[in-house]
């Protein structure tokens, strides 16, 4: 033996296991590369350092993807101990600050393996996707494949030794055999098929006789050093990934466009940790992803879904800065809430994949019709600590022309559809209602997250709206629509901004949350809605009330109306209600029939503008010759007169929260809503409009039958007088008629709202795909 040479055996004595010899034999690996349909061959003397590359690679992943668990279960802790009053929870906040700080380094390392090259213009380096069909390391009945596990190398590792030279400048060309390039002696037509349904297959029954009539013998060459082939059974080892992927697709409706091998799809398999997940098992057809967004791919299409919360499941205390800020209260700017983000995004390709390892997203668009969430490369997400403390950006400060977000490119977007981009909410913790209506009782949990504006991936005829605002609600195509800046949840410097609508099922959770901001606000100009979409809403609640049966907002949605087609409808229905030229007693009737939708359904007022509730006080005191006449308008006896209106506005008058709003209301108590006091003063307008109020309430008999002709008067005044001032606002309570006990209970803002809001598990909302 030369002594350049390494022996080939090693003779050893060995009383306890008798004489034994060991050969030190070399082996090689074969793999298919599923995105150019070619069997590989890696030849013994780099075998060892190609699978110190592939686990390196795993690895890096898997442990990205153990730490993103992990911070989710410390949140989760957090999150349930915090809704316990009275309990410390410096501990719980700790851990999750080590767990935020661990995924940070994780996620680090996990970028700097993909950080050279680009990725679909991502900029991630492109990775090989190889399936493991032979290591002739494992012997034995239960070793003789890899199995079902993928492996993955850089692109630039794969190609100096497939095609180009090592480090040290030596050929190095890796033995390939390819299944489907025409133009080779071996190679046939693509074992990729596309069933009746229009989904891509694996041809099995093709790949088989490819390989074992045509390219067996040359790949048993290829092996015959340090393998044989014979030893094996071929249809375990060769061909039973394929019927695992083709299985994976039966009985599968989430997706249909069954096998997919791109590039885009590798990275996507790569990136979800298919190949380093312990559970994962092709049969099943899926894999979950573990972390704060709950999700899981279908490994076969490449394809995945997932939940995320931005900027997690707790959200964040967002402030605002009207631009009138004279007065104490909203000098410093007054908080609206907690806000976040729910996405139910399609992870597709590149953009899927980086959605899944990047702390930020960002919004992208799509010839201005398609909008798909990504994660934006090296972003960052305020920190745990930064978003307790409320440090947030404020909602008046406007957009930079560069954040406005950016377009995608074609080859970002390649193989992804319309119906799997995006879909989501902007979601609001909404107080918790009384358990009933007499109920002084907190209930145990004190906020609900409530989606109160949809995001959807169709934003045709809306990418132009505000342009450079950071947060904005106006009215287009017959529905209330929000752009909303992705740096206000997912942090400074995130592009994009989510544009969204209010669905017709969603109006009366919108007007919730806008008389809730109205009412932190103590009833000041609230200019982060546009004073047309303000003005339209008004009008909708008006006219909403005059009949209950039919829902206006939905016919306004389907007929893309604008602001002005709902200003015309509302004119004509003021003349209709309050026209006593009319030669009948309709108009008479139509005022009884708002009186009775709105003791009907009193609640429904809390959600009304103080402009709105201001037009139904001057409707309801219409009155003419044709009311005297209309038998409906007096009592079961016949001798009182206007009693259901009389009712009605006293539940008006009973759903005003403040003092604040009592003026606002009554200055507005007009036709149309326009502000009566026009620049003057406006107490002088408040005393005039309860006069009229008064007299109208003591037509016929007065509005207590045991009080003298001053029981209006003493009516009206006490209602006002147990009205909240400006320094009994009720943050964190929600709104209650002026006369139930739960409102008179509520003089201060709730301590324990936020703490105790909605949280839920992770696994509540875990999508399976199979």
């Amino acid at each position: 033996m030369a002594k350049n040479e390494k022996a080939n055996a090693e003779c050893q004595l060995n009383k306890a296991d008798n004489n034994i010899t060991k050969v030190c034999h070399e082996s090689g690996l074969l793999y298919f590369r599923p995105e150019t349909e070619e069997i590989i061959v890696v030849p013994p003397q780099d075998a060892g350092d190609f699978e110190s590359h592939c686990l390196d690679m795993l690895g890096r992943v898997d442990e990205f993807h153990q730490a993103n668990h992990a911070y989710s279960a410390a949140l989760e802790k957090y999150g349930q101990q915090r809704q316990q009053p009275g309990t410390n929870i410096d501990s719980p906040a700790a851990e999750v600050v080590a767990a935020e700080n661990t995924l940070e380094k994780k996620r680090e390392a996990l970028l700097e393996k993909l950080k050279d090259g680009e990725t679909g213009n991502m900029g991630y380096q492109d990775v090989v996707e190889l399936l493991p069909l032979l290591d002739t390391r494992r012997r034995g009945a239960g070793n003789q494949r890899l199995g079902r596990r993928y492996a993955y190398a850089s692109q630039r590792y794969y190609s100096e030794r497939s095609g180009g030279r090592s480090q040290a400048g030596a050929r190095k060309k890796w033995r390939t055999v390819s299944l489907s390039n025409r133009e080779t002696s071996t190679g046939k037509e693509s074992i990729y098929s596309v069933d009746s349904h229009g989904r891509r297959k694996i041809d099995t029954q093709k790949l088989k006789e490819q390989l074992t009539k045509d390219l067996l013998p040359t790949i048993k060459v290829e092996l015959k050093d340090y393998v044989n082939l014979d030893d094996y059974n071929l249809d375990k080892t060769l061909f039973d990934w394929a019927e695992s992927w083709n299985e994976s697709l039966n009985g599968s409706h989430t997706f249909d466009n069954g096998v997919e091998v791109s590039g885009a799809a590798q990275f996507m398999r790569y990136i979800s940790n298919v190949g380093a997940e312990a559970e994962f098992n092709p049969n099943e057809g899926s894999a979950k992803i573990k972390g704060e967004a709950k999700a899981s791919v279908s490994v076969a299409s490449g394809i995945g879904r997932a939940v995320f919360y931005i900027p997690d499941r707790l959200g964040w205390d967002l402030s605002y800065l009207p631009g009138d800020a004279s007065t104490s209260l909203v000098q410093a700017g007054f908080n609206m809430g907690v806000i976040r983000i729910y996405i139910e995004n399609q992870l597709i390709g590149f953009v899927g994949a980086s959605a899944q390892i990047e702390a930020q997203l960002q919004i992208m668009v799509k010839d201005d019709e398609q909008q798909i969430v990504a994660g934006q490369p090296r972003g960052r997400l305020p920190r745990f600590q930064e978003r307790q403390e409320g440090s947030s950006g404020q909602f008046y400060l406007q957009m930079k022309k560069e954040d406005e977000g950016a377009s995608v490119s074609a080859e970002v977007f390649a193989g992804a559809r319309v119906e799997y981009s995006l879909k989501g909410a902007i979601q609001w913790l909404k107080p918790t209602q009384p358990p009933a209506t007499g109920s002084v009782v907190v209930p145990k949990t004190v906020g609900e997250f409530t989606d109160f504006a949809t995001i959807g991936a169709s934003i045709a005829g809306l990418a132009g709206i505000g342009a450079g605002a950071k947060f904005l609600c106006t009215f287009i195509n017959g529905k209330f629509c929000f752009k909303v800046a992705a740096s206000l949840c997912c942090g400074a410097g995130a592009k994009g901004a989510f544009i969204c609508e209010v669905g017709v099922k969603s109006l009366l959770e919108f007007g919730s949350w806008l008389a809730y901001q109205l009412f932190a606000l103590d009833y000041r100009f609230f200019d982060l809605v546009m004073k047309a979409a303000f003005e339209t809403f008004t009008r909708l609640c008006v006219m909403q009330l005059s009949d209950l049966a039919k829902d206006i907002y939905e016919k306004y949605s389907k007929l893309k109306s604008d602001f002005l087609t709902v200003a015309i409808d509302f004119r004509q229905f003021i003349v209709n209600i309050i026209d006593e030229s009319q030669k009948n007693i309709e108009a008479s009737q139509k005022r009884n029939q708002l009186a009775k939708s709105i003791i009907t359904n009193p609640e429904r007022l809390l959600i009304y503008t103080p402009e709105a509730k201001g037009i139904l006080l001057y409707l309801l005191t219409r009155h003419g010759k044709w009311d005297h006449v209309d038998l409906d308008n007096r009592g079961s006896m016949g001798l009182d007169i206007y009693s259901e209106r009389k009712e009605a506005i006293i539940q008006v008058l009973n759903s005003i929260q403040t003092r604040r709003e009592w003026l606002k209301v009554m200055c507005h108590r007009s036709k149309d809503g326009s502000n009566l006091a026009q620049g003057g003063s406006e107490q002088q307008v408040v005393v005039e409009q309860e006069r009229q109020l008064r007299e109208f309430l003591q037509e016929g008999f007065n509005r207590d039958r045991d009080m003298n002709r001053k029981a209006a008067e003493l009516l009206v005044a006490q209602i006002y007088r147990r009205l909240k001032t400006e320094q009994e606002l009720s943050w964190g309570y929600a709104l209650a008629m002026n006369n139930t006990a739960w409102y008179n209970l509520n003089r201060a803002p709730n301590p324990h709202f936020p703490q105790r809001g909605e949280f839920g598990p992770r696994e509540a909302t875990m999508t399976q795909l199979v």
